[in-house]
């Protein structure tokens, strides 16, 4: 059995995926706590700006917060206006970023390959780990992947069929991803774009310039950089050299190796990765302009981000859409040759050496899981499916048994997402302090939680604590909530009825040392606590 034309009509392939899509990306949406950093982070931003009515200006603990542009906030914000504020509503953009990448990937290879290739692309993409996980988490990374790969999918159509009205909707895109998270989204088009042109020589690279685009851009994207420079003057060094140019060429934040994202990448395309080099193979996808373009688009971002200074895992993201349609027209043309079943029994191998590993678990990896409740009895299932998929796969050399045990791979691993929340969350912690004072001030000692600040309603008052904040807190020294010496702290408690705490488990002992008298523990999240002190 095969979805083939005859057996599965279009419009039921489209419906199919479609449900699968809503299924992994939408299904218990708001199940899981909000997590920390990322997710508290623009959660909590969004909520105060509406608390504040300030949606030119983001603020973190109501003090700026400039270092990312504003839309995925606004979008957050809107959806609260709609929903109200819950974790459904803060990840709702995201999610529907995701299933917009999805009908990309399904719309892309169906206009250049057919309508299976569309078909299985979009699975490929839909069923991909690390897709999936980033389409339920909220971080900006899957709002800009969807609106830069937007723009260049629709440049290159315009520069391959010489249709330059395409161009028009390719610019608003692009303005769309300068919005979501500043101007690497130009600089990534115009790497991938002016690569295509260099590379095929068809057309000359002014076939990209566009008045009317440019114009589009200037209208949409600047005034917020305008807007924001006229009330801080400091923001334009802050945010162009600072946490641009200076993050990718001499500030390592997040160092890792040059060759850090091709294993995150490969990682990313689980379980798909065994099949990508026969894809390619039984694809010549390096003989044909359309190949050659999806492997340079996968390619620039990968190299672009190696070459950066700092690296984060979720910035790979845009690749794994050309990688998918890639990998979408060659399971359409048939799972044939050496390459092909090579990456089958590859796929049944990454099963059972998982198997293996869960047998005979590395002592620091079980401690790690054994963190997380239910964890360690939710492993076995998609072990299960990993090697029962290859296994029919390579017995039959069908498709659906891999369409099928990805589909199931994908759905575990959003199970998956609400066990850590259990762990990394704050949520529970926070419903505990609900019966306490709704006044009662918080206090981060040497720690930050975003999530927390979404959940209790309330800012931190932060001991020792700058990172991100520091250039907020700079603008807004009056702001009364950053505390600098113990003395400052002692005086702060002491002159309320109650106070929280949230600090690192490590450290409880010097905070009681400090602060002797009544504690109450509330709550634990990650290797925090949260603590109620009434005084002595």
């Amino acid at each position: 059995m095969t979805f083939s034309s005859r057996t599965f009509p279009s419009q039921a392939r489209l419906v199919l995926l479609a449900a699968a899509a809503l299924w992994v990306f939408f299904r218990e949406l708001g199940a899981a706590g909000l997590m920390d950093p990322d997710e508290g982070r623009y959660a909590e931003i969004a909520r105060e700006m509406l608390v504040l009515g300030e949606w030119l200006l983001p603020h973190l603990n109501f003090v700026p917060y400039l270092e990312k542009p504003p839309l995925v906030v606004w979008l957050i914000g809107a959806s609260y206006l709609l929903f109200g504020f819950t974790e459904f509503a803060a990840r709702l953009p995201v999610a529907l970023s995701a299933l917009g990448g999805v009908l990309l990937a399904y719309a892309l290879g169906r206009r250049w390959w057919g309508e299976e290739a569309g078909f299985w692309g979009a699975l490929v993409l839909a069923t991909a780990g690390g897709y999936v996980v980033l389409g339920r988490l909220l971080t900006l990374d899957m709002t800009l992947a969807l609106f830069l790969n937007v723009a260049v999918a629709l440049g290159y159509l315009a520069y391959e069929e010489d249709r330059r009205r395409l161009l028009l909707p390719a610019y608003l895109a692009l303005a769309l991803a300068v919005l979501t998270k500043g101007p690497v989204a130009l600089v990534l088009a115009v790497l991938i774009l002016g690569g295509a042109t260099l590379w095929e020589r068809r057309r000359p690279w002014t076939f990209w310039l566009s008045p009317g685009g440019l114009a589009l851009v200037a209208v949409l994207a600047l005034p917020w950089f305008i807007g924001v420079s006229l009330k801080v003057p400091e923001f334009p060094r802050y945010f162009f050299w600072d946490h641009h140019v200076g993050r990718f060429a001499t500030q390592p934040i997040h160092p890792e190796p040059f060759y850090y994202y091709l294993p995150v990448l490969l990682a990313a395309l689980l379980p798909w990765t065994p099949l990508l080099p026969g894809a390619v193979w039984r694809t010549r996808a390096w003989a044909e302009p359309r190949g050659r373009f999806l492997l340079l688009w996968a390619g620039v971002i990968l190299l672009f981000y190696s070459l950066s200074r700092g690296k984060l895992a979720p910035y790979i993201l845009p690749a794994l859409l050309p990688l998918a349609v890639v990998l979408g027209r060659a399971l359409a043309q048939g799972m044939e040759g050496r390459p092909f079943v090579l990456g089958l029994a590859a796929w049944l191998g990454l099963g059972l050496a998982a198997a293996g590993l869960y047998v005979r678990m590395p002592a620091a990896w079980a401690r790690e899981v054994a963190k997380t409740p239910g964890l360690a009895e939710a492993l076995p299932l998609p072990i299960l499916v990993a090697a029962a998929s290859g296994a029919l796969a390579l017995l039959l050399r069908h498709r659906w048994p891999l369409g099928l045990g990805a589909l199931a791979l994908a759905l575990q691993a959003a199970f998956f997402l609400g066990l850590i929340s259990t762990y990394r969350s704050p949520r529970a912690a926070a419903l505990a302090a609900t019966h306490h004072p709704p006044d009662a001030p918080v206090v981060g000692v040497r720690y930050y939680s975003q999530a927390l600040s979404f959940y209790l309603r309330r800012p931190m008052h932060l001991f020792q604590v700058r990172g991100e904040l520091e250039f907020g807190l700079s603008l807004r020294p009056e702001s009364g909530l950053e505390l600098r010496t113990w003395e400052e702290v002692t005086q702060f408690v002491h002159t309320r009825p109650q106070v929280l705490f949230v600090v690192r488990r490590q450290e409880l002992a010097a905070l009681k040392g400090r602060l002797p008298g009544a504690w109450q523990e509330l709550g634990r999240f990650k290797d925090c606590l949260l603590l109620a002190y009434a005084g002595k």
